[in-house]
């Protein structure tokens, strides 16, 4: 049994009616140099009802290709 990947992060672009992009950091530490950086991802994410504003922050799920880059879907705000 597969269990669908969830994750949180902040709506910073509401590109369509159902689609809203969403932002993720992680905090990471060099093994050698032991300097701290951040890595930043963007998901692109089906919003059924438009209920996200810019801002919120949001938790997403993994679901079935909806489009060519759109394979998440927002299940709370």
């Amino acid at each position: 049994m597969t269990t669908q990947k969830t994750i949180t992060g902040t709506v910073v672009k509401l590109s369509s009616a159902q689609t809203i992009r969403i932002e993720t950091k992680v905090t990471k530490t060099h093994p050698i140099y032991r300097k701290r950086f951040t890595l930043t991802r963007h998901y692109i994410v089906h919003d059924e009802n438009g209920s996200a504003a810019l801002g919120d922050t949001v938790t997403i799920i993994q679901c079935r290709p909806i489009s060519k880059r759109k394979h998440w879907t927002l299940v709370q705000k």
